[in-house]
């Protein structure tokens, strides 16, 4: 009777350390604890990968290439655990609080027990290996035909309003993407030339030389510094200050900005001052944990 009480106790302490074992507010059962709609859990945000795309330029295929290969397929899949919302919106021409996601589900798990993270794994106590397998098969067709029709033929807009866009998702609810996320990461894949009737980057990364050439022959060469942006363009710096993010919106947010490099606009050399632009504007509006990944040559 002893040794039978024995191995109950001790299946009850497996079974427990089992569930235990997988991530806070993981779901357990994919049957009662996951969305159907968008295979996020039911009763916890464990996180949120937001991918914003700048298309107010024109793209070459290397480029393409190059982002594609970071933001879609295995590298998104290998990078993003599994029931953490990813998040696909493209900056163009539309005002922010118009713009829509073009994709945003929960990464589903894989089913596999060859993967880094615990989450993927199949719960045979209650789901089966062929019924996810099955499952994470629709998830990965929907995000492939997603990327499929992602990359456009795209042409330069009249405006570029980055640092509008990122505001939008760090302070709008309809965004979901707020501090009730345990992670939350925002990568940005632009050129980072903002440009709008407050404030034009085309203008404010001149140099004289470069002003002094016939104006079919000028591009951004070197920025000033954000010191004197902020003093030069005082309509800019009064709406900065003004629509800045609360520190409640930017706890514990990663930033990654894959930076293009469009050389029909701008100086080869552009990007050393205009990194240093960006890193001052971040720390000014209280974003502190960033990453600037620049593309290569091409």
């Amino acid at each position: 009777m002893l040794k039978f009480a024995f191995k109950i106790i001790l299946l009850i302490l497996l079974f427990n350390s089992s569930v235990q074992a997988l991530p806070d507010g993981y779901p357990k059962c994919v049957n009662s604890d996951v969305n159907k709609s968008d295979f996020c859990p039911l009763e916890a945000k464990l996180g949120h990968t937001l991918i914003m795309v700048d298309f107010t330029s024109r793209w070459e295929k290397p480029q393409i290439d190059w982002v594609k290969n970071r933001i879609f397929g295995d590298a998104l899949i290998n990078s993003t655990p599994p029931y953490h919302r990813i998040s696909y919106l493209k900056i163009d021409n539309t005002p922010p609080h118009s713009q829509e996601y073009t994709y945003s589900k929960c990464r589903f798990k894989t089913g596999s027990k060859n993967t880094r993270f615990k989450g993927d794994k199949v719960n045979t106590k209650c789901e089966g290996s062929d019924f996810i397998k099955n499952i994470y098969t629709q998830w990965r067709a929907q995000i492939g035909a997603t990327e499929k029709s992602f990359f456009r033929n795209n042409k330069d807009q009249d405006q570029s309003l980055i640092y509008e866009y990122i505001i939008h998702v760090l302070r709008e609810f309809s965004a979901d993407f707020g501090p009730d996320y345990k992670e939350r990461e925002l990568v940005i894949v632009s050129d980072l030339m903002q440009f709008s009737k407050r404030v034009n980057f085309f203008k404010h990364c001149k140099s004289a030389a470069e002003s002094l050439k016939p104006k079919s022959k000028q591009k951004a060469d070197k920025c000033r510094s954000f010191e004197t942006l902020m003093k030069k363009e005082k309509s800019f710096a009064n709406y900065i200050n003004r629509t800045k993010p609360n520190a409640e919106m930017v706890k514990d947010l990663k930033v990654k900005i894959l930076f293009i490099n469009h050389g029909y606009q701008t100086r080869k050399d552009l990007y050393i001052t205009l990194e240093q632009l960006w890193v001052d504007i971040f720390n000014h509006i209280g974003i502190k944990n960033f990453e600037i990944i620049p593309q290569i040559d091409f």
